[in-house]
């Protein structure tokens, strides 16, 4: 079969093969030509990206790292910002990220300057990544755990955007506690919550007294929510004797403090009803 083919002399089988190696060229450019062609352009970056909270230490390496290289950046106050990352950002452009924008939950402001700010936001993000800019949101604290501007994350899904993490609230409150918080004697267990529950007219299935039904250690990040009213509901399952403390001004090494107390006595502790603005508030026996 094989003399049939290729016959009996060399000359013959070589020239076979020349045939079918040329003609497996010529199929292979011809199919290559017929492919769409490929983008060599390179898009931008948009992040959400953790400044870390209070002092400017506080930052992480990839945080610093995306602050210095960004060329466009959105954050709550562009003022303050321009003066606190004076060294990071120079005079690059800094615009206004709002307060909740893309969200329904989280939004403050009236819908005029927020609708205005979502349409200034869609345009320069947009026409940025596609020049092949980097694009940061600062976020104050950790966006992983609470930040106002996750509504960026959704918006841009499709410019494929990252969130950095980094150093929280609670985190630098548990670290000035200087304990671990799972360590409590009854629980091991530990519940962040937004206390929304003390808000007129939540409707919310997790409820203080809900929560509370279990007796695990529990941080609120309270911020304007009512702290009477939330030591009431937490003793209908809590003692009164259950340890609390405040910590406010986390992660400023100037100005932050801690109220030790329990929920009988917490409230004559403090000079006013309501801590400041910037405070977190520990319930649990971790702190005994």
């Amino acid at each position: 079969m094989k003399e049939r083919i290729f016959g009996k002399k060399p000359i013959v089988r070589a020239l076979f093969f020349l045939f079918v190696i040329l003609g497996a060229a010529i199929f292979a450019h011809a199919t290559e030509t017929r492919r769409p062609a490929v983008k060599t352009s390179q898009s931008g970056h948009l992040y959400l990206v953790s400044t870390g909270i209070g002092d400017l230490d506080n930052m992480t390496l990839r945080a610093h790292r995306i602050l210095t290289e960004a060329d466009v950046y959105f954050t709550m106050s562009p003022e303050r910002a321009k003066e606190t990352y004076k060294e990071l950002i120079g005079d690059k452009p800094v615009y206004k990220a709002g307060h909740g924008l893309f969200t329904t939950g989280m939004r403050r402001g009236s819908e005029k300057e927020l609708s205005a700010m979502e349409k200034q936001a869609r345009n320069v993000i947009r026409g940025a990544v596609t020049k092949g800019k980097t694009v940061a949101v600062l976020c104050s604290g950790d966006p992983t755990i609470f930040c106002p501007h996750t509504g960026f994350m959704k918006e841009f899904k499709d410019l494929d955007p990252q969130m950095i993490p980094g150093i929280s609230s609670f985190n630098a409150a548990s670290a000035a506690l200087g304990r671990s918080i799972t360590s409590g004697s009854k629980s091991h267990s530990v519940i962040l919550t937004a206390g929304m529950g003390t808000r007129e007219g939540y409707k919310g299935a997790d409820t203080l007294e809900k929560l509370s039904e279990s007796r695990s250690t529990m941080v609120f990040f309270m911020m304007r929510n009512n702290l009477p009213e939330a030591i009431q509901k937490l003793k209908t399952s809590y003692t009164g004797d259950t340890p609390i403390a405040i910590v406010s001004h986390a992660g400023y090494a100037d100005t932050e403090t801690i109220v030790m107390a329990t929920l009988d006595t917490i409230l004559e502790r403090l000079d006013s009803e309501n801590p400041p603005f910037e405070h977190l508030v520990y319930v649990g026996d971790f702190l005994k």
